[in-house]
Parts: C-alpha cells; structure tokens; sequence
C-alpha cells in the first residue's frame, strides 16, 4: 500500500523534479517483502523498503542504503473508551496487525516505558486497521496499534491516543535503496535521483496545499482535515536531510543482526553510504 512516507516520489514526479535532473521514473507498488527480491533480479534499480534492505545487507547482499526519508514509525497506540493512559493497560488485552516486526518492537516498548511487564497483559494479532478500529470500539481489546489516517480515524470515534511510536521508538523505514553494483557504475543517476528527491522533500515542507492534490491521489483520501493530520503527523518523523546519525545507524544494524540471527559484526558501511546525497 501507499502511505505518507512515500510522498517524496510522488511530489518528485508531479511537480517535474524527476524530470528536471533529466530521469525518466516509474514508481512500481509492490508488497514489501518483494522489494529487494525484485531489485536483485534486476527487474527495479530502486528500492523504498529499508528494513528489506538492510536485512539483505547484513546476510552479505550487495545491496546499500542511501537516503532516508524518515527516521522513526509514525504509528499510535490508540485506547479504548475508558482507557485514558497507559497504565489503564495492566491486565488488559491489546492488540497488533502483525506479528515479529516493528510492531511487536513498537509494543514492547511503549510497555516498557510504562513499567508494564508484557507478562501482565494479552497481546493479541487483528489482521486490517478497520478491524482493529471495530475491536476498540467494542471493547474487545483494549489497545491497538494503528497507522494514519485510521488512528485520526478512531479519534473521530471517540477513542484516546495513549502515546506516539515515534517517541519510544527510533528506526528507519523508508527510502532509497539500491545495488551496490548500481552505485560502481552509474553514480550519475543515483546523484541525480537523490538531488531530485530532496528538491522535492523541501518543496513539499515549504508548499503545504501544492502538495494537497498529490496526496490526494496518492493516498486516496479527499478529507482535507485528515490529510492536514497525516501531513503534520509525517513531519516529526522526517530526516533532517535524508541521513541518520552514526547511533541510530549502528542500533538499526544491530535490530537486524538479532531478528536474523547474524553473529558476525557488520560494519555501516556494508549498509548505509551516504555519499550521494546533495552536500549539507
């Protein structure tokens, strides 16, 4: 699916960034789990999913980051009615549209934060955002994680934000990925697209209602008070300038080597390579 995080390609393609720095881009949605799998066939040149990437990176694919649109996940742990804060939450059942990724780390330490042991609450799996809306409202979990617009969505109906993922957590989700074979021999292009995307990032901070009709066919949404919401939201999780400090790189390297079961030590460099971005 599309989200906000995406909205540089697609303010990149509208408003002619792409175009100024002379490339001639197809923007191809594809589940997550596909990306790098079609990027090694050859069949993209770029990739937006940067957990994918990194995974492939540290089991040894050539594969590098080299932008990075947001830094941190944009989720809220949204509350059913009488559940006011997160200590309301011992005891309780909560719930998660997945299972063995970010949310799980999201949960875990928005509970931990709280000093709730996961051993004093029920973490159960609701496959869809509605759904999950429909359990709060019901009363049949007490919490759940939910994405925009249908955490803005839940607010509508009366149900209570209990706190923000992207403050307890940090980790990069979406970007600029592409084979290191790509960067050896058409460094040109990856310049180019970078300038243009980050041309496009500025532009699209400086010029919110240019960018409205953008998001409107990119997300499917015509409410305009809930794309003013994602909007906003998506700001406090923007990269400065498509980098993330050394901490946050070497932490993301780490998450991945523990989900994945790598015990060797993998340099940033085997990972990220800022070098093509526009200089500071």
């Amino acid at each position: 699916s599309v989200t906000i995080t995406a909205m540089p390609f697609f303010v990149a393609k509208d408003h002619g960034f792409f175009q100024q720095e002379g490339l001639n881009v197809e923007m191809v949605v594809m589940p997550a789990s596909l990306n790098i799998k079609v990027l090694l066939a050859g069949e993209i040149q770029y990739a937006a999913t940067i957990g994918s990437a990194v995974a492939a990176a540290i089991r040894g694919i050539n594969v590098r980051t080299v932008m990075l649109f947001v830094d941190r996940p944009l989720q809220d742990l949204v509350g059913a009615a009488g559940i006011k804060s997160l200590t309301d939450l011992k005891g309780k059942t909560l719930a998660l549209s997945s299972r063995g990724g970010l949310q799980d780390i999201i949960m875990q330490r928005i509970l931990t934060a709280a000093k709730i042991d996961h051993n004093q609450v029920t973490t159960i799996t609701i496959a869809g955002q509605t759904a999950l809306i429909t359990a709060l409202k019901s009363g049949s979990v007490a919490a759940a994680l939910l994405n925009p617009p249908y955490n803005f969505l839940a607010y509508r109906e009366g149900l209570n934000n209990l706190g923000f993922s992207g403050n307890f957590v940090r980790l990069p989700s979406t970007g600029i990925a592409t084979m290191g074979e790509t960067l050896e021999r058409n460094p040109d292009q990856v310049r180019r697209l970078t300038r243009a995307i980050a041309r496009a990032r500025a532009f699209a901070k400086d010029n919110k209602a240019k960018v409205f009709p953008t998001l409107k066919r990119a997300l499917r949404i015509d409410d305009e008070e809930l794309l003013s919401k994602i909007y906003e939201q998506h700001k406090k999780v923007e990269t400065p300038d498509g980098r993330i400090d050394a901490k946050l790189m070497a932490d993301t390297i780490h998450d991945a080597r523990e989900t994945a079961g790598v015990t060797k030590e993998i340099p940033i460099s085997q990972v990220f390579d800022f070098s093509y971005l526009p200089p500071r």
